[in-house]
Order: C-alpha cells, then sequence, then structure tokens
C-alpha cells in the first residue's frame, strides 16, 4: 500500500509538471537543484574521505597524489561542463572517455595506496 502511495504522489508531481502552466520552467529548476545537491553530496564525500584518509594519501608518491588529484579535478570540470559536452558533435564519446580515464587513475592510486598500507 505504502509503494502505491509513492508513486501516486511521484505520477501527481510529474502530472503537474507537465500540464500546469510555467511547468516546464519549475521542472528546470527542480532539475538544478538536484544537480546541485549532487554536487554537494559529492564534494562532501570527498571531504570526509579526505580527512579520513588523507594522512594515507600524503604517504603516497608525489606523481600518484597528482594523478589522483588531477582526476577528481578532471571528474569536477566534466560534471561541471556535462550539458555542453553532450550537445556537441561526438560530446557523448568524449564524455564516456573522461569518466574512463578518470576511473582508471583512480584505480591506479587505489591500487598504490593498497599496496603502501
Amino acid at each position: 500500500m505504502r509503494n502505491a502511495v509513492n508513486v501516486g504522489i511521484v505520477l501527481l508531481a510529474a502530472a503537474a509538471l507537465a500540464f500546469l502552466p510555467a511547468g516546464s520552467e519549475v521542472g528546470a529548476v527542480a532539475g538544478r537543484a538536484l544537480s546541485l545537491a549532487f554536487i554537494l553530496v559529492f564534494a562532501l564525500g570527498l571531504s570526509f574521505a579526505y580527512r579520513r584518509f588523507g594522512s594515507d594519501f600524503q604517504r603516497l608518491p608525489g606523481g600518484f597524489r597528482a594523478l589522483g588529484l588531477g582526476a577528481v579535478g578532471v571528474l569536477v570540470l566534466t560534471f561541471a561542463g556535462w550539458s555542453r559536452l553532450l550537445a556537441g558533435q561526438g560530446g557523448v564519446l568524449a564524455a564516456l572517455l573522461l569518466l574512463g580515464a578518470c576511473g582508471a587513475a583512480l584505480f591506479v592510486v587505489w591500487q598504490r595506496y593498497r599496496a603502501i598500507t
């Protein structure tokens, strides 16, 4: 019963966005708010991880620290320009390549971290 109520609420909100005047503007604002919330959660997660593992991160060699921080920076820039990146020719491929390269770089840093601890 509770699931039916939740589905009903979501359907009511979707109908309001689709059929009320200025619903698309409200939807755009809601989408931007969700994007900002995602970025905030991402930033808070990174700050908590740095607090927890900061001393371990400082024990990594300089090249691995630079690789890790660079990968995080590229991730942030990719997420910030996501809509423009996907709008251009080959943008989806570029976005996937950037995300894959960042994931691979963070994996290499994590492997090195596991080797020294």
